[in-house]
């Protein structure tokens, strides 16, 4: 069975606050994707753009983590296309 989109991604903000290290894991799959030519890259853009605000402060980085766990997956065209593939670590994550 399919997990919850809404629990999928507030899994992944719990899990981020915790490992903040760990947004190396999208940046890359980020510039890999925007490498082999994306299409359209504006959403690639615009999360590379969050990513990086979250890294350079605490404030982007509270910032990221209400975006990730907001119940805004069918309102975010971003979230459709999302960097954070590979994070199987979440799955247990509260």
């Amino acid at each position: 069975m399919r997990e919850d989109r809404l629990v999928h991604w507030r899994r992944i903000a719990a899990y981020l606050a915790d490992h903040p290290e760990e947004l190396e894991i999208p940046l890359a799959n980020i510039e890999r994707w925007m490498a082999g030519g994306r299409v359209h890259p504006a959403p690639l853009i615009e999360w590379r753009r969050r990513i990086h605000e979250a890294q350079a402060s605490d404030v982007g980085m509270r910032e990221l983590l209400d975006f990730l766990a907001a119940d805004n997956h069918d309102a975010e065209l971003i979230k459709s296309c999302s960097p954070f593939v590979g994070f199987s670590k979440i799955a247990a994550y509260p």
